[in-house]
């Protein structure tokens, strides 16, 4: 995908239209928008053909961290708390991540990356960051550590051209953690056929 193309006006795909949708039929059935509020809401969701014309729609409903589409680009460094992205949101190239004295997570696993090899700076001083990923992803894990632990369950791809996450950073009494799907194990009995008596 081009650089040149800001998150605002990539194309929004139908489950991103209904994420926004589902927020909106649960405001209309507690109370929170009348019947003509929420008509008008869902017709310009129906209607969206960007992700920039999609957080205004509920911006007023649900707060930030649990928008259904986000498109920010604020770093996701906790300070003395924990923070958390998840759902559907726009991953930018050379993203900032972090925690200090503090527990960051991040799951990606329905993020949109904009590039196959994503690449993310993600350090620590006494605090604690964890990274889902979906499977498939290759994880490369650079940077450095004192005192600290950066790690992975990731296995490598067997695809030719797997889409990367790329860490780096550093780790200074702290812990990064980026965890895969774990794969299933079929450990089912061996069927075998019935003998039969001649």
């Amino acid at each position: 995908m081009s650089e040149d193309v800001s998150p605002a006006r990539m194309r929004a795909s139908n489950s991103d239209r209904e994420r926004v949708s589902e927020v909106l039929r649960a405001a209309v059935t507690d109370g929170r928008l009348d019947m003509e509020e929420f008509e008008e809401r869902l017709n310009r969701a129906q209607e969206a053909r960007t992700l920039g014309e999609l957080p205004a729609i509920t911006a007023d409903l649900l707060p930030p961290e649990e928008q259904p589409v986000r498109i920010d680009s604020e770093p996701m460094v906790s300070w003395f708390t924990t923070l958390t992205r998840r759902g559907r949101w726009v991953a930018l190239p050379d993203e900032q991540a972090g925690a200090v004295v503090g527990r960051t997570e991040i799951d990606m696993r329905q993020a949109l990356l904009t590039h196959s090899h994503h690449r993310m700076t993600v350090s620590t001083f006494l605090g604690r960051v964890v990274i889902d990923v979906p499977e498939g992803v290759e994880v490369r894990i650079r940077g450095w550590s004192f005192l600290g632990r950066r790690s992975t369950n990731a296995r490598r791809s067997t695809m030719s051209d797997p889409p990367v996450l790329e860490i780096d950073g550093f780790c200074l009494f702290g812990t990064v953690r980026v965890r895969a799907p774990r794969r299933r194990l079929f450990l089912g009995r061996r069927r075998t056929r019935p003998q039969i008596n001649r």
